[in-house]
């Protein structure tokens, strides 16, 4: 290897340790106010719970450590969505300098549509999704004699993987564009494998869906299923581009 190549592979080295520096730094800077504001933060994060609980039901911790860790798991949530656009900018700084004119353009436009399709879907999971999964999992289950009283380490655990998996769902179609116009796939190979993905979706509905709810396992099963669908299209537009 030459001196240059070292020099290289160092120069490289040193940026993405600055930038993890940087990312590092604002999360912890971020995370002392949103401890501070902690309660805030937890009554929004559990809006989508709150509305399907009965009057007499409360969101309770049955362990000493439990509330503790929780606040704390919240607060560096939300100080990592904070520190989100600093993420994706230090990534963007990191690759730019390898990349053509017409490279970073795209590579530019790439980032920002699945940061918007990731959040949207995020929104769309928290806002929609999760308190309609909630009311149903919640209400149709309780009785006179069964109240819930949701433990809240295992509610934010629930309410997380569900919006991480709908953010995560929400980029399938950038991806199969991606992946069409690199000739890697293509509307008509998806289209021909239809039920093998809807086979493989219900696998992942029911591995990601931590309940053996059948109603909770469809919320994530059918947008996996219309994603696939609007994927198959996506690709095909892709493919007409090439």
């Amino acid at each position: 290897m030459s001196v240059e190549s070292k020099m290289t592979f160092l120069e490289h080295f040193g940026i993405l340790r600055k930038s993890l520096i940087k990312v590092i730094l604002l999360l912890i800077f971020l995370f002392i106010p949103c401890f501070y504001f902690r309660d805030i933060i937890m009554e929004i994060a559990l809006m989508p719970i709150s509305g399907a609980l009965p009057p007499d039901s409360k969101i309770i911790f049955t362990k000493p450590v439990e509330g503790l860790s929780s606040n704390i798991r919240i607060s560096f949530l939300a100080s990592f969505i904070l520190t989100f656009p600093l993420i994706i900018y230090e990534i963007w700084t990191f690759i730019k300098p390898g990349l053509y004119e017409n490279e970073k353009k795209v590579s530019a436009i790439i980032i920002i549509v699945g940061t918007m399709l990731f959040f949207t879907g995020a929104f769309c999971c928290y806002k929609y999704v999760a308190p309609i999964t909630f009311n149903v999992l919640i209400n149709e289950y309780s009785s006179d004699s069964i109240t819930a009283l949701p433990n809240v380490s295992d509610t934010l655990g629930f309410l997380s993987s569900l919006i991480l998996s709908f953010g995560i769902i929400f980029e399938y179609p950038l991806i199969i564009y991606i992946l069409s116009k690199f000739g890697v796939t293509s509307s008509h190979f998806l289209a021909s494998k239809r039920k093998y993905s809807i086979l493989i979706s219900t696998i992942i509905s029911a591995i990601l869906t931590p309940t053996t709810d059948v109603f909770s396992m469809l919320f994530m099963l059918i947008p996996l299923i219309v994603f696939y669908e609007i994927g198959i299209l996506v690709s095909y537009l892709a493919y007409k581009e090439r």
